[in-house]
Parts: C-alpha cells; structure tokens; sequence
C-alpha cells in the first residue's frame, strides 16, 4: 500500500505544475521542509528524530510578571486551541506549576537572564548573555529517552516582543515550535520557522508539517531513515485527498486569525 501511495505521490509532483520555488503545495518540497524544521536544530549540526507530546496531551501554566495578564492568556489561548484542532491531542491548563508540562513565562526583559537560568537550566553567563542580544523570545523542550516531550517552557519578554512589534509572532511561533517543530531555517517558506517571512500566524505549510508530525503513523524517536517513507506517505495521502490544497482556507479559520484578520 505504501509503495503504490508513494508512486502516485512522485508522480503527481514530478507533473511539473506546481512549482516549489513560487508554491510550496509541492509533495518533494514539503517532505525536506518537514525533515528541516523537526530533525534539525540550528544548535546542532547532526540530524535528531522525531520528538513530540504523547497522546495524553499537554497541561500548560501560566508565570505572570508582568501587567495585561487577560491580554496574554487570551492571546495564548486562542491559539493553543488552534494548535489543539490541529494535532488532534488535548491541550488543557494545569491546576498548578508541578502538573504542568509546559510552562509559559511572560516577563520582561531585565529578568530574561535570570529567567534563562530558572527555567532553561543555563548556568553559563556566556550562553545567558548569547541568548540575551540575539533572542527576542525563547522555548525550550526537554524529551525523554524514547523522543517523548516530557517538558517545555517557552519565555516571553513583552517588553521587548512588544518595542519589536513581535508580541503575537513570540507567542504564536514559540509555542508552536515546542509541540516538535524547533528548528529555523531560511529553506522553508513561507511560514513562521523562517525568521525572514512576513507571516506572524500560522501558515497553511506550518499546518501540514503540524498534521504530518502528529499523524500517528510517525512514530517518537524515528530517525530520518525510518521515517522518510512514513511521511512520504502521508504527505501522498495529504495530495490525494486535497488537504493540502486547502491547507491555508484550514489553518485561517482558527486561532488568532478571526481576532486579528478577520474571518477569511
């Protein structure tokens, strides 16, 4: 079935009517965007495996320090629900900071390298001072031994998010990114993991690597050979169905979207 699934996929992007370069509804080109953005790390040179939050979901905890905690919750919440439509897992707020498996800090930015050591564990002033000049806002997530996350924290200065007009784009890429997703790269477009897109909400590409990761055909800890014909395959499936036709009509019905830009 997979090998019959994968000829088709080939065969429908090798027809040459879709052209990468301007539209990335292209099977081959989202295949590599997937591979760059969840197997990749800009920290690190060597391909990883697949990393994500098991099928019981994610419980979340808020760390206000700073005014507008409605704004920030609502923000935050709309689109974790967005994310939650998407993978298909529960994502529900904690009772308290011990239940919670991810930890969402809105601070502000004279406390940013404190915050760097109590919550990602940085105890190098070198690597706080790093990600202090070149970061606007950071998350970080911890797995287990079989790829499972386990932990994540993402860090907010809205101070600095908002002098940036990047208050919606932190809160909206970094939790994304924490769901498995951690890597930026310029190869991949358009969407939010590229730091020279113009896009601050997700994009219909940023859906599909979504849908793709959290298909549960692509299991935990798969590394890029084991899992390169499981997403060719469900990347076929996504083409022949039309899901990625309709990706960004999907991905623009929820979230942030009918706040910020009005129902598509």
């Amino acid at each position: 079935m997979i090998i019959r699934t994968l000829s088709l996929f080939w065969l429908l992007s090798m027809q040459g009517i879709v052209n990468a370069a301007t539209d990335w509804r292209h099977g081959p080109y989202i295949v590599d965007s997937f591979f760059e953005i969840a197997l990749k790390n800009e920290y690190s040179k060597k391909d990883l495996f697949v990393r994500k939050w098991p099928t019981t979901g994610i419980r979340y905890h808020y760390v206000h320090r700073v005014a507008d905690k409605g704004l920030h919750e609502e923000l935050t919440e709309l689109h974790l629900r967005h994310l939650q439509t998407i993978i298909g897992l529960p994502i529900k707020p904690a009772n308290n900071a011990k239940e919670a498996g991810l930890i969402i800090v809105f601070s502000h930015e004279d406390s940013l390298k404190d915050d760097l050591q109590r919550f990602f564990g940085m105890r190098s002033a070198n690597e706080r001072e790093h990600f202090f000049r070149h970061s606007v806002c950071l998350g970080r997530f911890s797995t287990q031994a079989d790829g499972t996350i386990k932990k994540a924290v993402v860090i907010i200065p809205v101070d600095r998010a908002r002098d940036q007009a990047k208050l919606v784009d932190c809160i909206v890429e970094e939790l994304t990114q924490v769901l498995g997703l951690p890597n930026d790269s310029e190869k991949v477009y358009p969407s939010i993991f590229n730091d020279r897109s113009v896009d601050h909400l997700l994009t219909g590409l940023d859906y599909t690597l979504l849908k793709i990761l959290y298909d549960p055909r692509l299991r935990t800890g798969m590394n890029k050979t084991e899992a390169m014909p499981v997403v060719e395959d469900i990347v076929a499936g996504f083409i022949l169905r039309g899901w990625i036709d309709s990706a960004d009509r999907q991905v623009q019905r929820g979230g942030l979207y009918p706040l910020l830009n009005g129902s598509p």
